[in-house]
């Protein structure tokens, strides 16, 4: 059947596809909560106790080293959860695949050499946008904690 603006309106689509966009939302949900509540951890944290303003760049560097290991837990949980959706529903033959397949469609590498079933198919281009998206939040706190850090240091009175 050719596709038209007229056939796409009046048929329904099919529950697979249907499916597939309704684990996909539910999923990309559980991540945005997820990785939102872990930034929401970390910023805590560093109201608590702050990264203390220091001219030894190594003490801001370990900081960031151990936020960066913070935020690499959050990806690989979420990596984790999108593996076992695929186990659980039989996508893959077993879990270490789907860890695999996970972890390269939510980096974005996608190698290609393991692929997801026809009715599961657009289940894999959703996670790979997912995990674009909470590299971004990942990116964002970076950001966030540089321009922190920077700010304080240069509120600070200069020892002369």
């Amino acid at each position: 059947m050719l596709w038209t603006r007229s056939s796409a309106t009046t048929r329904n689509l099919p529950d697979a596809m249907l499916r597939e966009l309704l684990a996909s939302f539910v999923l990309l949900g559980l991540c945005v909560l997820i990785h939102s509540a872990g930034i929401a951890l970390i910023l805590r944290q560093m109201y608590c106790h702050p990264p203390v303003p220091s001219d030894r760049p190594w003490k801001v560097a370990i900081f960031i080293v151990q936020v960066a290991w913070k935020l690499t837990s959050l990806h690989l949980f979420q990596i984790v959860l999108w593996a076992v959706y695929f186990r659980v529903q039989g996508c893959l033959p077993d879990f270490e695949t789907s860890l695999y397949f996970s972890g390269a469609s939510y980096s974005t590498l996608g190698y290609g050499d393991v692929v997801l079933p026809h009715g599961w198919r657009t289940l894999g281009p959703a996670e790979g946008l997912t995990g674009i998206l909470m590299c971004g939040l990942s990116t964002g706190l970076f950001f966030a904690i540089a321009y922190r850090v920077l700010e304080s240091r240069m509120q600070r009175p200069r020892a002369e």
